[in-house]
């Protein structure tokens, strides 16, 4: 193995790692924002929980009398951070995830693999 293997390697594995984190964010952040809908309307099924975490990370107007859309709406203004968080989570795991086919395709096309 040259040094230019272990080099994309290292590189390889660090962006698959800050990937994972990523990926892991969005999951667990997504979960709670979701459980806290479901705990605060009564009525909140599933899916709606999670339809109601995707519109206040989007930042989509809802209908209002809807319980997604109250949910969605609460969620938006009772817990910004948690919704940054999770919009960040998203933007980072697309873009690690090319960057990551590209540490791969960059490895593939200067040498590696002889």
């Amino acid at each position: 193995m040259s040094g230019r293997d272990l080099g994309f390697f290292i590189a390889g594995l660090l962006v698959f790692f800050v990937f994972a984190l990523a990926v892991q964010m969005r999951i667990m952040t997504g979960i709670v924002l979701k459980r806290a809908a479901k705990a605060k309307f009564e009525g909140l099924e599933e899916g709606p929980a999670r339809f109601a975490v995707v519109a206040a990370s989007r930042e989509q107007a809802l209908e209002g009398g809807d319980v997604a859309g109250d949910a969605a709406a609460w969620l938006a203004s009772e817990y910004p951070r948690a919704i940054g968080h999770l919009r960040l989570a998203r933007k980072a795991s697309i873009m690690l995830g090319g960057l990551f086919l590209g540490v791969v395709a960059a490895w593939r096309f200067t040498g590696g693999a002889d």
